[in-house]
């Protein structure tokens, strides 16, 4: 008897991760062809790793969409229409992009034959597999814990799986935030059919798998070897526990950092001209599922886009009014995430969240601008990561002023204030605001790490190529526009 329960357990366990990897393939393949009808010169690996986020955007947009008519969440209609839609999109495009390819005469160039693995490609590799079985085995081995995962995210997750719907009456948990995480979740728990907080968990992992994949791609855009650009994103993974320990926490901070990076990281590399073709409509759908993430995003999604204007005013590059209009894709993204959360919200009587602020208070200004200077040399929160992009930024010498780097040095910065500035609008009691900051900081600065791993990026670059770093000037006249 003891032997068929065992053995019927692990069946049913078994038939479970099917359902989830079932799941969690549906995203990826969603977002693969959305990427691929968007920006087909996207190598494979960088649509695989836009498309696992762009998937769960287009999905928890729809789950919006049906609860605003009013229709209740089944595995079929939550499912079908979002990949009938992209695939229809992907084969209309591959259908008429052969036609035009059979009318001319195309030669395309052979591509070089794959560098060979070194022992620093392994070593790298071994690193981040590690760190991987660790957070996999983290994720299922506990269910769903800390405050935020308890009282907000999973909680909403719950709720919406068993209403059917994203249904905020009776409870408050602040029902103003963005819903893409409690929503991914509870599609997760449709394809398992119940609510399983153990197995659900792994979504985490493999979306963080997909930002070090993203993160990856853009330092090799950036011109790093294939082993420099493995052994930088290593080195943004392993730093400090705040990152691993997203990997198999239920926050929305994870797939906050991850559209951050999309959103910034291509809209630099497009700055630079290391961007492919048609990479802002692939950066605009970032800005999208930031603003879709948590509350914070559309401050995080504005300081980019004035970021990247304030850069191209400064530096000039040829074209600068056309340059300056492309930033509608991002202005167009960030309100494609943002407005239907807010329609919805106006419709269902929900407040905005105007207690957040309630005054200036120049007391925990005091106290959080020191809290900001050790939490950015803390090795626990993320080891020499920061140390290690001022010393970067540092190196860039006057290339700060000469070269889109003037763009993360603007994010950085300005976001660095924006966190001042948030914590002294913050309406916290004097005996716990020093609880406040420690419950927080970390997971503000983890958003914008990534980016300071590209900042590194670029130091490595000059330092071990011996390469000037980008150009003077964006978009000189014999470059190729992204």
């Amino acid at each position: 008897t003891r032997r068929s329960s065992v053995g019927g357990f692990m069946i049913e366990t078994a038939l479970l991760l099917v359902r989830l990897v079932l799941g969690l393939a549906e995203l990826l393949v969603v977002g693969y062809m959305l990427v691929s009808w968007l920006a087909p010169a996207f190598t494979r690996l960088e649509k695989a790793a836009a498309g696992f986020g762009l998937g769960a955007l287009v999905v928890t947009l729809w789950m919006l969409a049906l609860s605003g008519m009013e229709i209740c969440f089944t595995l079929p209609l939550v499912m079908l229409p979002p990949l009938a839609l992209v695939a229809g999109l992907w084969l209309g495009k591959k259908v008429s992009g052969r036609m035009r390819q059979d009318t001319r005469t195309v030669t395309q160039p052979t591509p070089p034959p794959p560098t060979p693995y070194g022992v620093w490609d392994w070593v790298f590799f071994g690193l981040l597999g590690v760190l991987f079985l660790f957070a996999v085995a983290r994720a299922v081995m506990y269910p769903v814990w800390a405050w935020d995962a308890i009282a907000i995210w999973g909680f909403k997750a719950r709720v919406f799986y068993i209403k059917g719907a994203v249904n905020l009456c009776g409870f408050e948990a602040h029902n103003y935030y963005p819903n893409l995480v409690p929503l991914l979740v509870s599609y997760l728990y449709l394809w398992l059919g119940q609510v399983n907080d153990y197995l659900v968990k792994l979504v985490f992992p493999l979306w963080g798998a997909s930002l070090l994949a993203m993160l990856f791609g853009m330092l090799k855009r950036l011109g790093l070897t294939r082993t420099m650009a493995l052994g930088v994103t290593t080195f943004f993974a392993l730093n400090g526990i705040t990152f691993i320990t997203h990997l198999f926490i239920v926050y929305a901070d994870l797939g906050m950092t991850y559209f951050a990076l999309g959103s910034a990281g291509f809209i630099y590399l497009w700055l630079t001209e290391a961007a492919p073709p048609r990479t802002l409509p692939v950066a605009a759908l970032c800005f999208a599922g930031l603003a879709w993430s948590k509350f914070e995003g559309p401050p995080l999604a504005a300081t980019i886009i004035l970021a990247a204007a304030l850069t191209l005013l400064w530096l000039r590059p040829p074209r600068l009014a056309r340059r300056l209009l492309s930033l509608a894709w991002p202005v167009a993204g960030l309100l494609l995430g943002y407005l239907p959360w807010r329609l919805f919200a106006m419709s269902q009587g929900i407040e905005t969240g105007s207690d957040h602020i309630l005054g200036f208070y120049w007391g925990q200004l005091f106290k959080a601008l020191p809290a900001l200077g050790l939490g950015l040399i803390n090795p626990t929160l993320f080891g020499i990561l920061w140390p290690t992009a001022l010393l970067a930024l540092v190196l860039s010498g006057k290339k700060i002023f000469t070269s889109p780097i003037l763009f993360l040095a603007l994010f950085l910065g300005g976001n660095f204030l924006a966190i001042l500035l948030a914590y002294a609008v913050a309406p916290t009691s004097p005996f716990e605001f020093h609880l406040y900051l420690r419950a927080t900081l970390d997971r503000l600065l983890l958003h914008l790490a990534p980016l300071a791993t590209l900042l590194i990026g670029e130091g490595l670059k000059r330092l071990e190529l011996g390469e000037p770093g980008p150009a003077g000037n964006v978009l000189s006249p014999n470059r190729t526009r992204a």
